[in-house]
């Protein structure tokens, strides 16, 4: 009886549930990002490690793989794809049902990122009400989360002064540009931007912040940088 109690002991103390860690299957998103076409199909992955210091790692896009994260009640998980495209992500316990397996998708990439980021910063995101945090971002989105002004939001986590009124869009500007051809955003849920027929690129209500386009014919890249006085944007060969 005394060998059998030893085995067990040794058997359970090597198993996840008296560590502080677990491990998860993360299913990376079924729709492919932008750009992917004919590119370099590869895939940061990026999340509290069983330390719950961020780590990551980068392998070919895939559908799915399994990672060991710490425990806790918040664990934000974000994929970025090659190419600086904006991440699908999801956050357990939220996105998952029995905190074993994890869905990214990329309505959830913003506020994954948001979270990771406010995490690199050193900053626990135990004192926040997460739950209540992702349904006022859902409810902000408008179809677009990344509308939102993540400075603002991301500021008012960092000094503790988060409240409904510092999750809102972001301002918006009115812009036209001397860009010729169709771009393609970095943003699975900004639309496709295209010039007139005077080869003039013009967009109403563009909201602050950097954009991302690529001209999938000419392989071209178009980054615009957009605040409340003004904009700036630049074309490129690649990154």
């Amino acid at each position: 009886m005394k060998i059998f109690l030893i085995i067990l002991i040794t058997l359970l103390s090597g198993c996840e549930l008296f560590t502080d860690f677990r491990t998860v299957t993360v299913s990376l998103p079924a729709r492919l990002p932008p750009w992917f076409i004919g590119t370099n199909q590869d895939v940061k992955i990026v999340y509290p490690g069983k330390f719950g210091e961020i780590e990551s790692f980068t392998i070919p896009w895939t559908e799915s793989i399994k990672i060991i994260i710490a425990k806790g009640n918040c664990i934000p998980v974000a994929c970025y794809p090659s190419g600086f495209l904006k991440p699908a992500g999801g956050i357990l316990p939220f996105d998952s049902t029995d905190n074993s397996q994890l869905q990214l998708i990329w309505e959830n990439g913003f506020s994954a990122d948001l979270l990771l980021g406010i995490m690199a910063k050193g900053v626990s995101l135990e004192n926040l009400n997460i739950n209540k945090l992702l349904k006022e971002i859902n409810n902000q989105s408008t179809g677009d989360p990344w509308a939102i002004d993540k400075n603002i939001l991301e500021d008012a986590i960092l000094y503790s002064n988060l409240s409904v009124y510092k999750i809102r869009q972001a301002e918006t500007l009115d812009i036209s540009i001397p860009v010729l051809g169709l771009w393609v955003s970095d943003n699975p849920f900004y639309p496709d931007i295209s010039s007139n027929t005077e080869g003039i690129i013009v967009v109403e209500g563009i909201y602050t912040g950097l954009h991302r386009f690529k001209n999938m014919k000419s392989k071209k890249y178009l980054d615009i940088l957009i605040d409340t006085e003004g904009f700036e944007y630049i074309t490129s060969q690649q990154y």
